[in-house]
């Protein structure tokens, strides 16, 4: 990857935080991960742990922050990230089983709030299970669909970019108004794999019924 989000950093060690930073790591990214305590992390070999409460402000070497925690934690854990500005978050929560917080149009809208002024941000990265996050290449050479919504269209390249080196279906789907739909493709997600017991190896791409990829007719 050549483009400007070369070094990035993960909030959390959990399931889903792991699977994208072991992505990271294999395509050649450097890769840190904020977690409240390093001792208890598991991450991929080479990628780097920091704790939270020890960073001593802003990495400018860090162009984007994936958040990969509970949506729970959004109010406590954003607001002490060390961003600078143009740093871009990128936001891989969901709220699930609970509703957004009133005078809010989607979780995003939540972090958005939080988050420094200057700072971009970017939904992405939530709309399927950390199983398919480390290697989302599939065996016939498909990739999982990824929606990618922002404010800021220099931001949301960006990310579009980072997430197809990554071996996703990176689709640039416009602002942040469209994270409430993207939350809810997750939770539809959630339905056909766990509801409908169609397991959590389930995943979604994008295809024409004239068999071009999405990506080509766009």
């Amino acid at each position: 990857m050549t483009g400007p989000l070369r070094d990035i950093a993960l909030v959390g060690a959990g399931a889903v935080a792991r699977a994208l930073g072991a992505n990271a790591v294999g395509r050649g990214l450097g890769v840190t991960h904020w977690v409240r305590d390093a001792a208890t992390a598991s991450v991929a070999p080479d990628a780097r742990v920091q704790e939270l409460a020890a960073l001593p402000g802003p990495d400018p070497a860090v162009a984007a922050v994936i958040l990969a925690v509970p949506f729970d934690a959004v109010a406590s854990v954003v607001p002490a990230l060390p961003l600078a500005p143009g740093t871009v978050l990128i936001d891989a929560t969901n709220p699930f089983g609970r509703p957004v917080p009133a005078g809010h149009a989607s979780g995003a809208a939540v972090v958005a709030a939080h988050a420094p002024a200057g700072v971009p941000v970017v939904k992405a990265f939530n709309v399927l299970g950390a199983e398919h996050m480390a290697a989302p290449l599939l065996p016939d050479g498909r990739r999982p669909l990824l929606p990618v919504a922002g404010d800021d269209a220099v931001a949301r390249a960006a990310v579009v970019e980072l997430a197809r080196h990554l071996d996703f279906d990176a689709v640039d789907v416009g602002g942040l108004a469209g994270a409430a739909v993207t939350e809810a493709a997750a939770r539809y997600w959630g339905l056909l794999a766990l509801g409908a017991g169609l397991g959590r190896d389930l995943v979604l791409v994008a295809h024409h019924r004239d068999g071009t990829p999405a990506r080509e007719q766009a």
